[in-house]
């Protein structure tokens, strides 16, 4: 498992765990056998030097006992936080190669919980876990060995002790067992939901449903709490049971070695001695099985985890050839099919671009304008028939390659939490006279300079201080400064206004004729003055050609101009 093999690196710090975890049980088992001799011995009689040396010797020890215990709890904690690092690391990469299909077959919000909250479920666990895994066997075997040396004839007690305790978190555990699966899918439809208001407030408020979605949000959260709350419940009865079964086996000692202590046959010492080993043994008892309660929680978690890490990418990067230059664009009856789909999605697409040339896609909602640019992309791959780059399918060139070739403004404009700067370049360095001609160009300075921020206006979280066309336009010239060869505008202009949107394709003309334009729209006035404009139905080509032709021979294409007669005009 690979989940397994990032523990690699990380065996020094048990080796430590394992190796002071013994040194602290010696030390806390010697103790009562310390404090044994100095009421058997020092205090019967009233041997003061004894007693001050052996309460020397008890110091002593529990200063190594405490040494001892930080180096485990460091080791632990740098265990259970490294490895939750490499968790979290190894997760955000594989996520990061996933393509469409895998995002959608997982959904957004379980990828979240396995990436937080079962890492975290993890890492908790090691934190106590480990160390008690380790040290809580060691402790119950030696405090056994010890208890039994002090006064073996008060050992039967201590069994039944152990096997009362055995008997009830062993019920324990059959309760809560099944529940931590419930609890992990009840968590991921708790984010959903959260996830899923938080994004359609405005919806919400706009249709005034907020009574319907706080039903629907407070069943998932209801049924969360009320698993919890049994969880809990049992879970929580562990502490004072054993409380109790060491408070009663206590007084039965006491009652028990009466007799003995009547007739001599046992000191009063060694049956203090005895409590607190039977005590240890107990308490040995509970953290192991306290443990082996948490294993259920841990095993679901890894398993969640390493189906994220095990899952297979429909789309590798195992193209060899380097993309430098772009001259073509060629489907090739191209057939595509999403996941579970019963109809084909694209269905024999034809059609050639190249250089210099302005392209424009239209066609309705559900048509595939979206589907073309995410299969140019990869980020789906065909299904039946091939894309061609400069005469060479696309699966052999290099992704990163390939995708640097595009400058791409998706459809859903998303800008991320931090400066308009940050969102323009990322981490690349570009001279301002550089960013100032794009930002014309996208129509979008004149926003910039009234702001006395300027490049450093900070964006907010989704972008919810800027309006729809203010996104778009940023968005735009993110894409005209990456510097690619094709640019791609999926559905782009559909905020701006039809004049912002005519000044914008006027710069693209001027100063990108010798790239490769590809609009994507609804918007017949958008791509009016394309070279060639495809025209999808239904997942197929109705009709190619310039604005004069279709609006002569393609009957789809009128339908749009009948529909955007002043817009077009």
């Amino acid at each position: 498992m690979k989940i397994i093999k990032l523990m690699k690196g990380l065996t020094r710090y048990i080796v430590i765990m394992l190796l002071f975890s013994v040194v602290q049980v010696f030390c806390e088992l010697y103790l009562p056998d310390i404090m044994s001799d100095i009421v058997d011995v020092g205090i019967r009689n009233g041997d003061n030097l004894y007693i001050i040396y052996r309460a020397i010797l008890m110091l002593g020890v529990t200063l190594v006992c405490l040494g001892s215990n930080i180096l485990v709890v460091f080791s632990t904690a740098k265990f259970s936080n490294t490895y939750g690092y490499k968790l979290r690391h190894a997760l955000y990469s594989k996520i990061n190669t996933f393509s469409k299909r895998e995002i959608d077959e997982f959904g957004a919000s379980t990828l979240i919980t396995r990436s937080t909250n079962n890492v975290s479920n993890i890492t908790s666990t090691f934190s106590f876990g480990l160390r008690l895994i380790i040290f809580a066997p060691i402790m119950g075997i030696g405090a056994a060995i010890m208890g039994y040396k002090a006064a073996p004839n008060l050992a039967h007690i201590v069994v039944i002790a152990v096997a009362v305790l055995m008997v009830f978190l062993i019920a324990i555990f059959a309760l809560v067992f099944p529940k931590f699966e419930l609890i992990q899918k009840l968590l991921d439809k708790l984010n959903a939901s959260t996830r899923e208001i938080l994004s359609g407030l405005r919806v919400i408020k706009a249709f005034n449903k907020q009574d319907y979605f706080k039903k629907r949000f407070a069943k998932v959260n209801k049924d969360n709490m009320d698993l919890n709350i049994f969880l809990n419940k049992i879970l929580y009865l562990i502490q004072p049971m054993m409380i109790l079964i060491i408070n009663i086996a206590t007084i039965v000692i006491v009652w028990v070695s009466s007799k003995y202590l009547e007739t001599y046959t046992l000191e009063i010492g060694s049956m203090m001695a005895f409590i607190q080993y039977m005590s240890t043994v107990l308490m040995s008892f509970l953290m192991l099985l306290v443990i082996i309660l948490n294993i259920p929680r841990v095993l679901v978690s890894f398993r969640r985890i390493n189906e994220v890490l095990d899952a297979k990418v429909s789309i590798e990067n195992d193209g060899s050839i380097k993309l430098t230059k772009l001259e073509s664009i060629e489907f090739r009856h191209v057939y595509f099919k999403y996941a579970g789909a019963e109809d084909y999605m694209l269905k024999d697409i034809n059609f050639r671009i190249e250089k210099g040339q302005n392209v424009g896609i239209i066609g309705s909602s559900g048509s595939g304008k979206t589907t073309i640019i995410n299969l140019l992309l990869r980020h789906l791959d065909v299904t039946k028939g091939e894309i061609l780059i400069n005469g060479i399918n696309i699966q052999e060139y290099d992704l990163p390659s390939l995708r640097n070739i595009f400058a791409y403004t998706p459809q859903k404009t998303l800008l991320f939490k931090g400066s308009v700067l940050e969102n323009l370049v990322f981490d690349t360095k570009v001279p301002d006279n550089v960013i100032d001609k794009v930002l014309k160009e996208a129509d979008v300075k004149e926003f910039i300079d009234k702001n006395k921020e300027g490049y450093e206006y900070k964006v907010e979280q989704a972008a919810a201080n800027l309006s729809g066309g203010q996104k778009q336009r940023i968005s735009i010239a993110r894409a005209l400064l990456s510097g690619g060869e094709c640019l791609l505008f999926d559905d782009s202009f559909s905020a701006v206004d039809y004049i912002t949107d005519k000044k914008i394709r006027e710069y693209l003309k001027k100063d990108y004729n010798d790239k490769m334009v590809l609009l994507v729209t609804q918007r017949v006035g958008t791509i009016k003055e394309s070279d060639n404009i495809i025209v999808l139905e239904e997942g197929r080509v109705e009709s190619i050609g310039n604005y004069e032709y279709l609006e002569k021979n393609s009957k789809v294409f009128k339908e749009f101009i009948e529909s955007q007669q002043r817009e077009v005009l």
